[in-house]
């Protein structure tokens, strides 16, 4: 299981890679990847599990680091997905499966209009402690994330 943020719509969202390959460097003594910091290394995929997490047809799932110059681009690529739809969620989840009232996750919603949309909201989304324990009788649920952006 792992954290994930992905991006959702009603509309097919398109995927996006990097236009070139950049070298990660792994240092393990201190713990750290660095990836370059490239405003275009990150990656966009198709996320066949988005109905799993919200009643959106189409998602992408983002495989990066945050930078500002990266956010700045999820920001015009979530307004170019207006263009077409009335509503795009930006979404942090833990991957899982649950079942059982128990299990299921304390979902946190904002909704704010594209005109708002700011980088520091992606920041916030990307940033968001998923184990929290927010539910002190259930205290093993996670927190989910979504931001939904409306035109």
């Amino acid at each position: 299981m792992s954290a994930c943020r992905f991006i959702a719509s009603d509309i097919a969202l398109p995927e996006f890679a990097p236009s070139q390959d950049y070298p990660i460097h792994i240092n393990l003594d201190e713990g750290t990847i660095y990836d370059g910091g490239a405003d275009d290394n990150y990656f966009l995929n198709t996320f066949s599990d988005v109905k799993d997490y919200t009643d959106k047809n189409y998602g992408v799932y983002l495989e990066w680091d945050y930078t500002e110059g990266r956010a700045k681009q999820i920001v015009e690529y979530i307004k170019n997905a207006l263009q077409k739809s009335e509503v795009v969620e930006f979404w942090h989840v833990w991957l899982m499966d649950y079942h059982e009232f128990e299990d299921r996750p304390f979902i946190h919603r904002k909704t704010i209009s594209i005109d708002e949309l700011t980088t520091e909201h992606i920041k916030e989304i990307d940033n968001a402690v998923i184990w929290n324990k927010p539910d002190k009788m259930y205290p093993e649920r996670p927190s989910f994330y979504c931001l939904a952006i409306t035109r």
